[in-house]
């Protein structure tokens, strides 16, 4: 049995291919966007980049700014480490002061802080450390110590030479 020849018509076909490359990009793209947290940063002065131990080091200088999701970070030198796959593990921000933001629901529901230095810890359970001259702010209480460590995802607080208060939370 003989079959008739069918010849495509190459212009459709390749747009059609086109068309479904385009389309697979967009998706992987949104599932890379979807695993991976919204990242920028910015400074005024020198931005360095280099590899140290295998870690992507970024380097910021001059009113540096730094955001991740809902943290807002500001100074004066911060300093980003980067895992192989790209992936923020800490960032060791300085200042006079360093500040630190968690964007609440509302402003007053926002958690706050500065000190001579903060580390953040960007990895599966996130922890924000404030050194020297440390303040810390979230509804219901604020403390003035010379060193805090707040877990983001529980809100749990410590310190080292520390004065406060608490207000009334509401519910």
């Amino acid at each position: 049995m003989k079959f008739k020849a069918v010849n495509p018509d190459l212009p459709t076909l390749s747009s059609l291919v086109r068309t479904l490359t385009l389309l697979l990009t967009l998706a992987a793209a949104g599932l890379n966007a979807q695993e991976a947290p919204t990242h920028e940063y910015s400074a005024d002065g020198e931005t360095t980049i280099e590899t140290i131990n295998g870690l992507r080091v970024i380097t910021l200088r001059s009113n540096v700014f730094v955001r991740q999701e809902d943290i807002e970070l500001t100074g004066d030198v911060a300093v980003l480490e980067y895992d192989r796959n790209n992936q923020l593990q800490q960032v060791r921000l300085t200042g006079s002061p360093a500040n630190f933001e968690q964007k609440g629901a509302s402003e007053t529901d926002s958690v706050t802080g500065f000190s001579d230095t903060i580390n953040y810890y960007a990895g599966t359970e996130p922890v924000v450390e404030f050194l020297g001259n440390a303040s810390f702010s979230q509804p219901g209480t604020s403390l003035r110590c010379a060193e805090i460590r707040h877990t983001i995802a529980t809100g749990a607080t410590s310190g080292q030479a520390c004065s406060g208060s608490l207000s009334p939370q509401v519910n």
